[in-house]
């Protein structure tokens, strides 16, 4: 008997989002290892049904995906797509069956071989499908195994955006401010640029105050610099009260139309907080049918 789907959250559709376009970018590599004949039900089970499989799919091409997805020897690109393919189905209550145990038990050091960013959809996949009881694993992949960036190279461009703020550009920041505590909030801005980037080093009102008026208001010159220092301080927090997943839930159609240098950094930041942190659920106040029609999920960063 099937499961009964759960009520999809941000972090669900997330993942199954990355594991989707992996499996796109994988295909060309996994079909010649099936069967004559299947690459036409292949393609149509990946970029037609979005990894979803019906039970005639479950008949004809889990028995080869499960094959290709015990047999990394034979080709690394067509094994981690076949796995991708097999969890992606299990994730939306697709037909396939098996829970892959003996696939985590045989083979999570060969997955931690893939590109980072397959690497990655895949083991947050399997914690995902684990917490959702889709897949049995003997324990959860956690840490490095679920970042696509490296959290240190991450930081360092996200600073650099924010210490790219001009004196001009502070002056307009803290300009949001009354008059009278201007200066206070210039010199903690500036305290914060010079040294950590960390905003709740200097407390919960200077600078964090103007910074956090400016990341909410995409046409101010200041925008991407002030939503990097918040990113930079939900990274430290964990998030812990939830502004960033506040303002992706706000501007998430925003921060992808920013420009490539600006645009690349600020989502690596906040893809890091959603394979960080569990738990960081942009959307959660919407209502199931909403966050499936209207919620966006972040570009896969491909390999």
């Amino acid at each position: 008997m099937r499961k009964i789907a759960a009520p999809i959250t941000f972090q669900t559709m997330q993942v199954v989002s990355d594991l989707q376009s992996a499996a796109a970018t994988g295909f060309s590599g996994l079909a010649p290892f099936l069967s004559p004949g299947l690459k036409a039900p292949l393609r149509r089970l990946i970029f037609e049904q979005e990894c979803k499989m019906t039970a005639d799919d479950a008949r004809l091409l889990h028995p080869e995906l499960m094959m290709v997805a015990s047999m990394p020897d034979q080709n690394h690109s067509a094994f981690m797509a076949a796995t991708i393919v097999l969890l992606s189905d299990r994730l939306q209550y697709g037909s396939g069956e098996d829970d892959l145990f003996w696939n985590w038990d045989a083979f999570q050091e060969r997955y931690r071989e893939a590109p980072s960013p397959v690497r990655a959809a895949l083991m947050n996949g399997f914690r995902c499908a684990h917490r959702l009881k889709l897949v049995k694993l003997d324990h959860l992949p956690g840490g490095t195994d679920l970042r696509t960036y490296d959290e240190d190279d991450l930081r360092r461009l996200l600073k650099i955006i924010a210490r790219s703020m001009t004196d001009e550009l502070r002056e307009t920041v803290v300009e949001m401010a009354p008059e009278v505590i201007r200066e206070v909030h210039r010199k903690a801005l500036d305290n914060c640029l010079r040294g950590s980037c960390l905003l709740s080093e200097f407390g919960s009102w200077f600078p964090a105050e103007v910074v956090e008026q400016v990341s909410l208001d995409p046409g101010h010159p200041a925008y991407a610099a002030c939503t990097a220092l918040m990113i930079l301080d939900a990274i430290e927090t964990g998030d812990s009260q939830g502004k960033m997943a506040f303002r992706y839930e706000e501007h998430a159609d925003g921060y992808i139309l920013l420009p490539t240098e600006i645009r690349v950094p600020l989502l690596a930041g906040m893809r890091h907080l959603h394979e960080m942190e569990s738990d960081w659920q942009p959307y959660s106040d919407w209502l199931p049918e909403q966050r499936r029609d209207k919620a966006i999920v972040m570009p896969f960063a491909k390999p």
